[in-house]
Formats: C-alpha cells, structure tokens, sequence
C-alpha cells in the first residue's frame, strides 16, 4: 500500500465532508497505490482480485457510452487509517446513456449486484460527475 496516496485520499475527502457524507472520487484517486482487498466489493468470491475490479471499471469507463465512472466513497470511518486500511466504498456512480442491465452485463465479472437507476443525477454525492445531456446515472453496488 501506498501510505502517501492512502493519507492524501484521505485528506481530500475528508475536506470535502467525508466524514458526513459520500465523497465521489476518480478510478486514479481510489486505485492508485491501493492493495486493500476488502476495500470495495467485500463479499465478492475470495478468488476475485481486486485488481479483476479496477480492471472492470477501467474498461467500462473507457466504453463510448460512457462519460465517467466514479467511486462512491462511504463515510470516513477513521480518523486516522492504518497503514493495511483503505477507505470502503459499496458502489460507483456510472454516467451513461446505456440501461442499468446493460452496465450489469459489462460489470458481471466484478460480481456486481443487479444495478440502480437511471436517475437524472447523483445530487446527493459531494464531487459528483457532471451529467451530460441525454446521459443519466445508474449506481454499481456490491452486497
């Protein structure tokens, strides 16, 4: 783990109110530096890496259909992380013109939960993605 990348994510959402609200943050900001297997999608199969994750998210992302993909991060839940610790965060916020059951086939090998949406806007996340007109936001969560 990268304890400078962990403190300085840290660091970010906590100013942006993280310790009372969600805080969305890029791919980079959540990935980068992070080895915490339990961090997103704990109760995947033990065999799922977590780097099989960030891979899925990269690639959706990357997809023409796609304008962002951002990690919904949870409340804060220290004030101070351990070194082996990385904030936890139970889903991503996809901006997108395609159908939630279609974001469910492209994320299926993140064993995904059946996705929410679309909604107009993730207004109730602080540094929420812009949403393009004619894109919506469908939510990515993990049980």
């Amino acid at each position: 783990m990268d304890l400078a990348k962990q403190q300085a994510l840290v660091a970010h959402v906590r100013a942006r109110g993280g310790a009372s609200q969600q805080v969305a943050v890029t791919l980079e900001q959540f990935f980068d530096g992070n080895d915490c297997e339990w961090c997103i999608a704990p109760n995947r199969d033990e065999d799922l890496a977590l780097e099989t994750v960030r891979d899925v998210l990269f690639a959706l992302r990357e997809r023409p259909e796609v304008h962002d993909v951002r990690v919904e991060l949870d409340q804060l839940e220290f004030q101070t992380y351990p070194d082996d610790e990385w904030p936890y965060a139970s889903g991503v916020a996809v901006i997108t013109t395609l159908s939630p059951e279609e974001v469910d086939v492209l994320t299926i090998d993140a064993e995904t939960d059946p996705s929410g949406g679309p909604s107009p806007s993730p207004d109730w996340l602080v540094d929420a993605p812009t949403v393009p007109q004619g894109h919506h936001y469908v939510g990515v969560w993990w049980d």
